[in-house]
């Protein structure tokens, strides 16, 4: 019995994927969905109470790994290094950009569902969200950095909401166009040196 129900959950949620990015959560439809995977309505809410709790469950992994990345940026993980604007701490974020861009690729519809087919789900305001954590990370850990005479420089909120975004959004644009991998890499590594010794440069950090 185990293995049935998880057979018919797995086909369930393969439909779900299918028709959301076919047609956004908002026009998606269960009957459909229930349809396709071969099953009655009334099977598919014995798995998930409704459309959205179905959406969630396409998206919630992908949203928990993209925010363990943003949260990499805050104090206390830069609190962990002997020196956070060294080259070493730049060559890390560059190993936890990889990894991240890695992830992405091995599950993309989920980043496609969640940028361009989650309105009016729970989580439509995904990358709004993102780009408000990481501004917030980044400028909390700036002034910090400030603090400890690490910058000579105090940051400008505003300059770093854009900035933080702005990388944000870099990553988004990625999914959106659905660049193949390999040019991706590239992209993203050209926008996170870019962002990281412009920001240095801001702060009045020594480039090294």
């Amino acid at each position: 019995m185990a293995e049935s129900a998880n057979e018919t959950k797995s086909k369930i949620i393969e439909s779900a994927k299918k028709e959301f990015l076919e047609n956004g959560f908002t026009n998606a439809s269960l009957r459909t969905i229930a349809a396709n995977a071969g099953v009655t309505t009334g099977a598919m809410y014995r798995h998930f109470k409704d459309k959205d709790a179905l959406f969630c469950s396409l998206v919630d992994n992908a949203i928990e790994v993209t925010t363990q990345v943003v949260m990499e940026a805050d104090i206390m993980t830069h609190q962990l290094e002997e020196n956070p604007a060294s080259k070493e701490h730049h060559q890390k974020e560059d190993k936890i950009v990889s990894a991240f861009l890695d992830y992405i690729y091995s599950d993309f519809d989920a980043f496609t569902l969640l940028l361009t087919k989650s309105a009016g789900s729970t989580h439509e305001r995904f990358l709004d969200e993102m780009c408000e954590l990481y501004s917030t990370n980044c400028f909390r850990t700036l002034k910090w950095m400030h603090n400890q005479g690490i910058a000579t420089k105090a940051p400008d909120e505003m300059t770093v909401h854009v900035v933080a975004s702005s990388i944000i959004n870099a990553f988004a644009e990625i999914i959106i166009h659905k660049i193949p991998k390999e040019k991706a890499v590239e992209f993203i590594k050209n926008i996170n040196d870019l962002f990281h010794y412009g920001t240095m440069y801001m702060m009045g950090i020594p480039l090294t």
